[in-house]
């Protein structure tokens, strides 16, 4: 017989994995999770350390796991010496104390920066990704090849899920971002565009890759900001990179809609924000296309904040009539890019948490689970990924989440999230976790001279 790992995921390929009662599915989960548990602690010492600590020997229910959680601040945890000093052979160090396979062999010499730092891991089979690091220190989440595979799967299935369409290589794709991306949501747009994608018609915003020395260079340079030490020269500098980098967005956009509206009369999935979709809209209109020229079978996967844009209150409703999508066919998905599986939205709007991966609400501190065993209940979201193949797959999230544990009014019985807002977004603007503290020590003293 399979293990119960290999029977959650098969589950990936069931045509509505979310019917399936979660009471069916509990007794699987935890002999998942007690699997995961034993073959990772042989992989990752730092869980073993954690687990011995905590005098865990085995997951018999959601409380057993809580304390083995590491917090979404364990992986951006290294020192920014290691970056600023180009310590690329630490770097390595650290980032194999939080993988499942240690990082060793890996040709680093001559290594400049973070992005050709990846280039090398990559092609060692290391298929590591980034956090944008907006905050000025990215994250970095290691991949085996069995990752990529299941994200590939996971956003082929979802979009089928969602809307019905066969991933047959025979729609035309747009992606509102690069062709290259060292990021998590690059990884899940390009499954979409190889399952769906006809391969003569695959469009990207643009095709220079996405460079994580510059994102993290403008995060480090807003956190000096914020702290009051940059300079005047390095504020005007990085003002002007800004203009032409958003000029050259701009334009490039611009060209794209050329060839969406070349497109119009067939098949399509959209990919991009809700800002880039009303740019193209207003664009689009200028050019006296109406409401509704479009293939009947468009689909959207839209998502993110708008970005400190300005936009009219019914921007959604306009768009999708603009494009004559139906609400059906609006592919959305809650999730972080530490997950390798989002919970994509039904009908009724909410978003279902899919069977190999288990949802934990916490309290404010990450210490105690809240998980009702019917109804409503807000708190901290934390998750356990049972496909996740190349690091531990239990995570604690910046995440307030309002999650339903009854039927969702759609019919399907599995627990839905129903509202997200950022620790850091609220008020009091705290997101502080009691059990970071400790892993990252441990990580920390794997590095330590």
């Amino acid at each position: 017989m399979s293990s119960a790992v290999e029977q959650l995921s098969c589950l990936m390929m069931d045509p509505d994995p979310y019917r399936i009662p979660p009471g069916d599915l509990e007794r699987l989960q935890l002999q998942a999770l007690d699997e995961r548990l034993r073959e990772r602690r042989a992989q990752i010492p730092i869980l073993d350390r954690r687990a011995s600590e905590e005098g865990i020997d085995a997951i018999q229910s959601l409380e057993d796991l809580v304390p083995l959680l590491f917090a979404h601040t364990t992986y951006k945890s290294y020192p920014e010496s290691l970056l600023e000093k180009k310590r690329w052979d630490r770097l390595a160090l650290w980032l194999g104390a939080l993988s499942t396979r240690r990082i060793e062999g890996v040709d680093l010499e001559g290594v400049d920066d973070v992005d050709e730092f990846l280039v090398r891991l990559h092609r060692a089979g290391h298929y590591v990704f980034c956090t944008s690091g907006t905050s000025g220190k990215c994250s970095f989440l290691n991949q085996t090849e069995r990752d990529l595979e299941v994200t590939r799967t996971v956003m082929v299935e979802t979009v089928r899920w969602v809307t019905g369409f066969e991933p047959k290589q025979d729609r035309v794709t747009f992606v509102l971002g690069p062709h290259q991306s060292p990021t998590r949501y690059g990884q899940l747009f390009r499954g979409v565009v190889e399952g769906y994608g006809r391969p003569d018609a695959r469009y990207y915003l643009f095709d220079e890759p996405l460079r994580m020395a510059d994102l993290n260079r403008m995060g480090v340079l807003r956190r000096r900001m914020a702290e009051g030490t940059a300079t005047p020269g390095e504020i005007e500098a990085a003002e002007e990179q800004g203009r032409l980098r958003q000029a050259h967005m701009d334009q490039r956009l611009t060209d794209l809609v050329d060839y969406i509206l070349a497109h119009r009369s067939e098949p399509m999935i959209l990919q991009g924000l809700w800002a880039q979709f009303w740019a193209i809209v207003e664009t689009a209109r200028k050019r006296g296309v109406k409401d509704g020229e479009f293939h009947a079978e468009i689909a959207m996967f839209v998502g993110g904040g708008l970005k400190g844009v300005s936009l009219p209150e019914d921007y959604r409703e306009q768009i999708q009539r603009f494009f004559g999508i139906d609400p059906s066919n609006r592919i959305d998905v809650y999730g972080m890019q530490e997950m390798a599986s989002g919970f994509p939205r039904c009908s009724a709007g909410r978003y279902h948490r899919p069977p190999w991966a288990l949802l934990l609400v916490l309290d404010r501190d990450g210490e105690r689970l809240l998980n009702p065993a019917q109804g409503e209940v807000e708190g901290r979201m934390a998750f356990f990924d049972l496909t996740i193949d190349g690091r531990w797959g239990g995570l604690i999230s910046g995440d307030r989440i309002q999650v339903d544990f009854s039927p969702c009014p759609c019919g399907r019985p599995s627990p839905t999230v129903t509202d997200v807002v950022r620790y850091m977004d609220l008020p009091e603007g705290d997101d502080k976790l009691t059990c970071s503290a400790t892993v990252e020590s441990y990580v920390r003293g794997v590095i330590a001279d």
